[in-house]
C-alpha cells in the first residue's frame, strides 16, 4: 500500500462526512429499507468497533424474541408457541 501523508483534518472530515452521509441515508424511507444499504451500516458499525446494546429502542424487543426459539417438533405439533 502506497504510504501517503494526509493531514488528520483531512481524515477526520472524510469520517465526518461519511458519517453524516449514513445518518441521512437512515433518515430515507427507501434507504432504510435497501438492504445493500444497510449492509454498508453495519459494516461500518464493525469496521470501527460499534456494538449495540439493549438500551438502543428497539433491540431490546429483538433480544427477547430470540430468547425463546421454538423447536422443530413444537411446530410440527402446532403447540403454542411464543
Amino acid at each position: 500500500m502506497a504510504n501517503f501523508n494526509i493531514p488528520q483534518e483531512l481524515i477526520d472530515r472524510l469520517a465526518t462526512e461519511e458519517v453524516q452521509a449514513l445518518l441521512e441515508g437512515l433518515e430515507d424511507e427507501e434507504q432504510r429499507k435497501n438492504p445493500a444499504f444497510l449492509a454498508k451500516v453495519r459494516q461500518f458499525l464493525k469496521d470501527n468497533d460499534f456494538n449495540t446494546t439493549v438500551e438502543i429502542e428497539g433491540v431490546k424487543e429483538v433480544t427477547q424474541e430470540a430468547s425463546r426459539i421454538p423447536e422443530f417438533m413444537e411446530l410440527v405439533k402446532g403447540d403454542n408457541v411464543g
